[in-house]
């Protein structure tokens, strides 16, 4: 049987820390598809450095993470956008190969964006025993809850409670296209599912970041004592090489991408969205109009019942070219190809 601290604790080690000056607050930012995360990451940064706090992002998402990393280009000293599935599966390496080589300072955070179809309980578990991540906090999650949708997703309604049960502090969103009445009815939804995370916007969250920063500032790098003992309880799977199965694999979800026209019309790109499949859940994007040529724009489609976003970011992009990303369950790609086929019609 394992001894006290052989069963997962999480003790302080002063040998392993001899290399980090400060550990650093680690931020978890959890939604489902089009819940708001990264406008979320807009106020949130912003309300950090206004703390003191130097502010490092990582974000997960499918395929072209790099759209979303536009959005907060001015926002943080360092973006590391991680494209692929959810980060405690197929981007597993590479998140932890991002943390393990972070350079540990005083006042510094990092803040993580996972993808919308992430199971926050796997990659909080990953986060907070994997042996090499001992220089930061235990993960400070904070969720958000669109509150037009929120358990109306049919299938991955179960998924979207999950994602909201382990959260420190949550959000709910897009409180504005709803009534009060409706958000009665998500609060309550949210109590019965055993939810009871602290209600907090940004500059709540960046105060309590704060606190933690302080907190933390003198103590040593955290170790995690793993047990190879099969009766110890604890299922210590998330080495390297271990092939990890996802909690939620009936939650699957595909992508795709394609290249759009260089430049295109706003109008003819609403006609599509207004087109598009129930089984595309989110769709997003870099786009030049001809309203404006000149100017880039990030756009981002949730569902029918919402406008679509248009965010100008400028006359410079680093991404190469102009894109849209597909996001399903189920993805009809031929269908979906045809439509933006025609937008080349379209410009010509």
């Amino acid at each position: 049987m394992c001894d006290s601290k052989s069963n997962g604790e999480i003790t302080f080690d002063r040998k392993k820390s001899r290399h980090i000056i400060a550990m650093t607050p680690l931020v978890l930012i959890v939604g489902f598809l089009g819940s708001g995360k990264t406008t979320f990451l807009r106020s949130l940064l912003p309300a950090l450095t206004g703390q003191g706090l130097e502010p490092h992002v990582v974000i997960n998402d499918y395929q072209n993470a790099r759209v979303d990393a536009e959005l907060l280009a001015d926002l943080a000293r360092e973006i590391t956008p991680i494209s692929g599935s959810c980060a405690c599966c197929g981007s597993r390496d590479e998140l932890l190969g991002a943390l393990e080589h972070f350079d540990h300072q005083p006042g510094r955070v990092m803040v993580i964006e996972s993808n919308g179809t992430t199971d926050a309980e796997e990659l909080i578990e990953l986060l907070s025993l994997e042996p090499d991540l001992g220089g930061f906090t235990l993960p400070i999650q904070v969720s958000l809850i669109d509150g037009k949708r929120w358990q109306k997703r049919f299938w991955h309604n179960e998924l979207e409670r999950d994602q909201a049960r382990t959260a420190n502090y949550l959000q709910i969103t897009r409180l504005d296209t709803i009534s009060a009445e409706r958000v009665v009815e998500v609060e309550s939804s949210l109590a019965a599912s055993g939810i009871i995370a602290l209600r907090a916007d940004a500059l709540r969250v960046a105060q309590a970041v704060a606190d933690v920063s302080r907190a933390v500032s003198a103590l040593p790098s955290r170790h995690v004592h793993h047990c190879g003992d099969p009766q110890c309880g604890h299922d210590h799977s998330h080495s390297r090489d271990s092939a990890h199965e996802h909690g939620h694999a009936e939650h699957h979800f595909a992508s795709f991408q394609m290249t759009l026209p260089d430049v295109v019309s706003r109008e003819a790109m609403n006609a599509i969205f207004k087109s598009l499949p129930p089984e595309i859940i989110r769709a997003k994007g870099l786009a030049r109009l001809t309203e404006s040529p000149d100017d880039y724009h990030i756009f981002q489609y949730v569902d029918r019942g919402t406008a679509v976003q248009w965010l100008p970011i400028g006359r410079e992009s680093r991404i190469d070219q102009p894109l849209i990303l597909f996001i399903g369950p189920s993805l009809p790609e031929d269908d979906i190809r045809r439509m933006i086929g025609s937008l080349a019609v379209t410009a010509a």
